[in-house]
């Protein structure tokens, strides 16, 4: 479904004649690139506005058999961010009071505030406690910088339910190892795919190809402005649920959606057969995703491409680039550098400022957040050691699609002066 995209250098301003680089390019999707997009997303909004329907409505239902189709996956369940999604996951699975949901040290601190903020549901009398789930923090893989399936083992207790997956900065994480463990132990898996649209996985027991958010029992996509694709207004999310689910829990689609539509099962306004929160996406998020998705595949070949540069421009420095485990297939959200030491990290920040390319902020890790540090919020740490050191490591290299091809070699030229 993908469709190509050209890329023509950006002219300079006569204002500014070497204009700051964007550390992320989502502001340009519509305004400065893509003019057929633009025109096909301003058709569809024009659509929803004059049917009156401004939530779940038909284009919500075809973005969700649009992501059903393209991830080959049971169903797709719009919601209004990825952290709903999170949230959904980890309270439509049933968890009983007091289970660990284990989850990396390292990713967006929303990933561990979604299992704090679910209800768990008591098992006997179906009642709904509101902070009986408790994260638990292990370390990552330090060269994937994803879960280490090895630290999720060791932090098992008889109270674990659930391991989050976090396909971190845009390459999943390694599910095999993580789903035997969850079929010995009977545990489900969520794959917080936020970062990873586009990015596939290569089962080596299979040899299939699993794109991200279909392999674990269910995934959670953000669709914000900043992601792969994304609302250009805000926020939006997605809650996919797989065939691994098979008959552990039926029901589960129709609870999503009534959930995310404050517990309506049926069609009448103000009657609330179950539980729910106000989480519906928007029909014109939707009609911006639905547009955007027929690019997603030529979008993530680009980030692709430009990732090799980068990779050709850092040989021979002391600067580690991503590592792409054999397998899988990067979609490179964000292309993280690493610095051998503290001084080189701030050294390369200040060179590509004055370059006058921006630099982001990178994650942090998540139990060292005050919330947790300070023990606000209920949490188990067993480790955050390898988290912590690449943590502070890391520089942010801008990586999108909307480069154009003279800010891609300016980018360049700063890498392949690293020392």
């Amino acid at each position: 479904m993908s469709q190509s995209v050209s890329y023509a250098p950006a002219a300079a301003t006569s204002s500014e004649a070497r204009p700051v680089i964007p550390a992320q390019g989502n502001g340009r999707r519509l305004l400065q690139r893509l003019s057929a997009l633009q025109q096909e997303v301003a058709e569809i909004v024009e659509e929803a506005v004059e049917s009156g329907s401004h939530t779940n409505g038909p284009r919500v239902q075809s973005l969700e058999e649009a992501f059903r189709a393209y991830l080959q996956v049971a169903d797709a369940i719009a919601v209004n961010s990825g952290s709903s999604a999170l949230r959904a996951a980890c309270e439509l699975l049933h968890l009983p009071p007091g289970t660990e949901v284990i989850v990396p040290s390292y990713t967006f601190v929303m990933t561990a505030y979604a299992v704090n903020d679910a209800f768990a549901i008591d098992p006997q009398s179906g009642a709904l406690a509101k902070g009986g789930l408790i994260p638990v923090f292990v370390d990552i893989d330090p060269q994937t910088y994803t879960i280490d399936p090895a630290c999720v083992r060791a932090a098992l207790s008889e109270r674990t339910g659930a391991i989050i997956a976090v396909h971190m900065l845009g390459q999943m994480a390694d599910m095999r190892p993580l789903l035997d463990l969850a079929d010995e132990r009977g545990l489900f898996v969520i794959e917080d795919a936020a970062q990873a649209h586009g990015a596939t996985y290569s089962d080596p027991r299979t040899q299939h190809i699993y794109p991200a958010g279909s392999m674990g029992d269910c995934g959670c996509f953000s669709l914000s402005d900043v992601k792969n694709i994304g609302s250009m207004g805000g926020d939006a999310g997605l809650l996919t649920l797989t065939t691994r689910l098979g008959s552990r829990l039926p029901s589960l689609a129709s609870e999503a959606r009534a959930w995310r539509n404050t517990g309506r099962l049926g069609r009448q306004r103000y009657e609330h057969q179950t539980w729910g929160i106000r989480a519906r996406m928007d029909e014109y998020s939707a009609a911006e995703c639905l547009a955007q998705l027929r690019y997603l595949d030529s979008w993530v070949a680009r980030r692709r491409q430009i990732a090799a540069r980068y990779n050709a421009a850092l040989a021979g420095t002391s600067f580690t680039p991503p590592y792409v485990a054999p397998g899988r297939g990067h979609a490179f959200f964000n292309y993280m550098v690493k610095a051998p030491t503290l001084e080189a990290r701030h050294l390369l920040e200040s060179r590509l400022r004055a370059a006058s390319i921006q630099v982001a902020d990178t994650y942090s890790v998540v139990p060292d957040q005050p919330l947790y540090r300070q023990g606000l919020l209920p949490c188990r740490l067993v480790a955050s050691e390898q988290a912590r050191e690449i943590a502070r490591l890391l520089v942010a290299i801008p990586c999108y699609p909307e480069l154009s091809e003279d800010e891609v070699a300016r980018i360049e030229e700063v890498l392949s002066h690293c020392p």
